[in-house]
Parts: C-alpha cells; sequence; structure tokens
C-alpha cells in the first residue's frame, strides 16, 4: 500500500506541475491503477449537452491494465447520461460521496453496462473543483473479482480525484487570466497615443 499512496503523490505532483490533458490524465491514472492492483481507471467529465440542455457525462481519459480492453471506444461512453444508468448514484456523487460495489449490486442499466465491459467491482469519486462545482468521476474498476474495497483504496483514490480537481482548478484559473490578459491588451491596443 506504501507504493499506491507514493504513487498517488507522483501523480498529483505531475498534474499540478503539467495540468491535465490527456497524456498526463492517463499516466496519472496508470502510476495510480497498477500500484492498486485495478484492471481500468477512467476519469469522466460532467458537462450540459447541446441538445436538450441535458447533462451529461464524457470518458476524457482512460487507462487499462494490459490485457484489459480500454473503454475508450466505447461509444456509450461518450455523452453518457449518467443518470440514466444510476439516478442513485448521480446524487451521491454531487453530494461529494463515494460509490463503491461489486457489479452485481449496481442499479441494472449500470449492471448490465459494467457486465458487458467484464467489469466486477467498481469505485467512483467526485472530482470537485470548488464546494459549487461538480466536474467530474474518478473511477477504478476490478475485472478479475467482485472486490470489496478497503478503506485505504477508497482514500487514495479520493486522494487522486482531489490532484486532479486541483488541476482543473488551475486551469480555469489560467484560462480566466488569459481572458483578462487578451482584454487588457485589446483594450490598451484602443487607446490613442499620448502626444506629450
Amino acid at each position: 500500500m506504501v507504493e499506491a499512496f507514493s504513487k498517488v503523490s507522483e501523480a498529483s505532483k505531475l498534474l499540478l506541475e503539467k495540468g491535465l490533458g490527456p497524456s498526463t490524465g492517463v499516466e496519472s491514472l496508470g502510476m495510480v491503477g497498477h500500484a492498486l492492483g485495478v484492471d481500468r481507471a477512467y476519469i469522466f467529465e460532467n458537462r450540459t449537452a447541446q441538445t436538450y440542455g441535458r447533462f451529461v457525462t464524457d470518458l476524457r481519459y482512460a487507462w487499462a491494465e494490459p490485457p484489459t480492453a480500454s473503454a475508450l471506444a466505447n461509444p456509450v461512453l461518450r455523452a453518457f447520461s449518467f443518470r440514466d444508468f444510476a439516478p442513485g448514484w448521480v446524487d451521491m456523487l454531487e453530494a461529494g460521496m463515494v460509490v463503491a460495489c461489486p457489479t452485481r449490486d449496481a442499479p441494472p442499466m449500470m449492471r448490465d453496462l459494467l457486465e458487458r465491459q467484464g467489469t466486477q467491482s467498481i469505485l467512483l469519486c467526485p472530482i470537485n473543483p470548488s464546494r459549487q462545482q461538480w466536474w467530474g468521476v474518478a473511477v477504478f474498476e476490478d475485472c478479475r473479482i467482485a472486490r470489496a474495497w478497503k478503506p485505504e483504496e477508497v482514500s487514495l483514490l479520493k486522494s487522486l480525484a482531489r490532484a486532479v480537481a486541483a488541476s482543473v482548478r488551475h486551469g480555469q484559473m489560467r484560462s480566466s487570466l488569459d481572458q483578462v490578459r487578451n482584454s487588457l491588451r485589446a483594450a490598451v491596443g484602443r487607446t490613442p497615443a499620448s502626444g506629450h
């Protein structure tokens, strides 16, 4: 377990130094997932769909321990209506709670999806860059056994989710600062030069 805590620390440092992106997201998931002995790890991002303003969740980053198949190719996990598949889980995640269970105990539609992917147990943790923003979900899956998730494993996923949240928050702040900088440049560019 010491190695897993060390890997969460490395992943946190990577995310804070380089930001959340395709390579850092996958690398972070792989570090922690491999150390914990899980088969798959994901980061999902929430958004409101253009059509009908519906809340959906997109699979953004995924890691799988070979020979386990990655879920990136699964079209169901793009613009995924999480609330349709597991409304109680969405309520828990929105409230900042962790969801951990064997696939057999999942809500019916979610259980069907997990069984088709070969998932035996799942652990989900919300990613909250601020108290008011439920940005997404960090997920670990075990495809070999119906794992009873240990408190240390839950703690590790929470730590990874906090690191992702901090990286998202920093990215949002950088974006806001860039917008202010660009607005100031545009305003200065429109100001007539002084004749003194």
